[in-house]
Order: structure tokens, then sequence, then C-alpha cells
């Protein structure tokens, strides 16, 4: 798939995708916008080329709100979004970067992608959420010797320097031990 990539002040819209006739598609980005927009304009143009949804001659306008809303009611719209998460977030390099204590902003990061982005791929691959530490020590949590550790490791990061977090990590040390 070769495609023409150019940049262009584009106003409101994000990305623009343009397919001439007898010559390559052309994807036009507004560098006005942030950088995980423009990726993420650029993604889903790539799914309206590569799901061959425009016809010699069409031009498609990408605006990307600051929700990330598209208009699943097109289906063109909902298949190129879909495209573009499955692009930006793939399936098996997301799943190896979603630990109990990473919270969604970092991930975000990591991937360069908005966090709503994270968490609309997140629901689509039912991944479970990363959890606070606060979630994670709810009594009503199961505990397994797997969690016991990964807690009590984060808590020996800071116990050193925090004495609210040293008495509480003796605590769950006490409760740990009392087992």
């Amino acid at each position: 798939l070769e495609v023409v990539v150019a940049f262009a002040p584009l106003g409101r819209v994000c990305a623009l995708v343009e397919l001439v006739a007898k010559r390559k598609p052309r994807i036009v980005i507004d560098r006005q916008h942030p950088l995980e927009r423009q990726r993420y304009g650029v993604a889903h143009a790539l799914g309206h080329i590569a799901l061959h949804h425009l016809r010699p001659g069409q031009t498609h306008a990408i605006e990307v709100s600051d929700s990330y809303h598209c208009n699943v009611q097109e289906r063109i719209d909902n298949e190129a979004n879909d495209f573009a998460l499955r692009l930006l977030l793939p399936e098996a390099a997301l799943r190896a970067q979603v630990q109990p204590l990473t919270p969604v902003a970092a991930l975000a990061q990591v991937f360069q992608v908005a966090p709503i982005l994270i968490k609309q791929r997140m629901a689509d691959l039912n991944l479970p959420w990363p959890r606070t530490l606060a979630q994670q020590l709810r009594p009503e949590t199961p505990w397994d010797d797997e969690r016991i550790i990964k807690i009590n490791s984060c808590l020996r990061l800071f116990s050193k320097e925090n004495a609210v977090l040293s008495c509480f990590f003796r605590h769950i040390n006490s409760l740990v031990s009392s087992d």
C-alpha cells in the first residue's frame, strides 16, 4: 500500500484522505493538532484506504474531537475507527503492557495515543482495568502469593521515605505472615 502524506492547515479537520484517479492515495495532516490526534487521524485515514471506503475522486475529512468520538451510525467511520485502534494498539503489545498498577495515562504515553483510546481498546479486548493499590487492597479482593509479592515490592519502594507507608507496610506484612 503506497500512500502520499502531506501537511497543510485544515482547521478543525485533523486529517483528510483523498483518492485521486490514477494516483496514489493521499493523506493530508494538520500539524496544528496534537501529535496523538495526528497519529489517530492518519491511522483512521489508512483504515478508509485499506478497507476500500473511497472511490476514485472521493475525499473524506476526519475530524477528531477531544473525546475521539466517531459517528458510529456511519459504518465506514466505525470500521476505520476499529482499524485505527488495531493499528495503534496491537493486541499483543497492549496485553504485554497492561499491569495491575499501570495507570491508563502511562499506557497512553507508551503508545502515544489519547487515554480514551486505551480505554476503548481495552474494553474491546475485555482486558482488566489497571487498578490502584487501594483498589487492590480491598478486603473482598482474594489474596494470592503473586499479588502479595507485587504489593510488597511496590510498598518497599516507598516505605523508606514515607512513615505512613512504612506503617502500612508493617500492617500488610503482619496480615500476610498471620496466614
